[in-house]
């Protein structure tokens, strides 16, 4: 299939990859149920920037039928998991019968710390979501994660040589099929297993194709709703200082 038959990195170009892989006779499946010489797909979105998009591609698959893993970054200054807005997100992802999993920066901790950092950032995650959190995926890996063959933290993760080196990787890293469009891989003509990552940054948002401009463009928009922040906090400051309010806005 061409490379150019579906309608773009927008989240009517991702449905439209989704279906078609459902017309190959693909399915959804869990990390641990993929089965090299079947024709599933495990679907991982690793939220780097922004669950607000993340969350609009979750219900996006909810409408379909399809079951994905959202990887959750905690080592960010991009979002905070904690905060209400987060919570709210992460509880409407898993409401669309998606998983929650760790997205794991190895590169915050000493490598000889980095199994029970995991193991802490899990617990945290876990302790956020209300759920257990079973399986990882590395942000930005070093050469040393790719196809590690163990567990890690105890957990599943997505780059273990069953999950990554043994079956068909696909990733729009960087914004782009850069290694092919996946509809033209040969596991899809074969009909066996296929790990689809994506981020749902690139699918999600105001039209803006070009992966700087884009990205440019989403951190603008957070500096305003920042902005927005600090002048209520400036001006409930000022009523206090004024005595027209009662408490300390701190």
């Amino acid at each position: 299939m061409p490379t150019d038959a579906l309608s773009g990195f927008v989240l009517d170009g991702y449905r439209s990859l989704l279906v078609r892989l459902r017309n190959s006779g693909y399915s959804s499946v869990r990390l641990q149920e993929l089965r090299p010489d079947e024709p599933c797909m495990y679907l991982r979105h690793d939220i780097d920037l922004s669950l607000e998009h993340a969350a609009e591609m979750a219900r996006a698959e909810a409408e379909m039928g399809v079951t994905s893993t959202y990887f959750v970054l905690l080592s960010t200054d991009m979002y905070n998991p904690a905060s209400a807005r987060s919570l709210a997100l992460m509880a409407e992802i898993m409401d669309c019968g998606h998983e929650i999993g760790l997205h794991f920066d190895a590169t915050q901790y000493p490598a000889s710390d980095f199994d029970a950092a995991a193991g802490r950032e899990c617990d945290i995650l876990s302790a956020l979501t209300g759920r257990a959190v079973d399986t990882i995926s590395f942000h930005r890996p070093a050469p040393e994660l790719l196809n590690l063959s163990r567990r890690f933290a105890g957990r599943r993760h997505t780059y273990e040589p069953a999950f990554f080196s043994e079956i068909a990787y696909i990733s729009d890293s960087n914004g782009g099929w850069h290694r092919g469009h996946p509809l033209d891989h040969p596991a899809i003509a074969a009909r066996t297993a296929i790990q689809l990552l994506t981020h749902p940054i690139w699918w999600v948002g105001d039209g803006e194709r070009e992966a700087v401009p884009l990205i440019r463009n989403f951190v603008s928009a957070r500096m305003r709703h920042i902005d927005d922040s600090v002048a209520g906090t400036i001006t409930a400051y000022a009523k206090w200082r004024a005595g027209t309010t009662e408490g300390n806005p701190a």
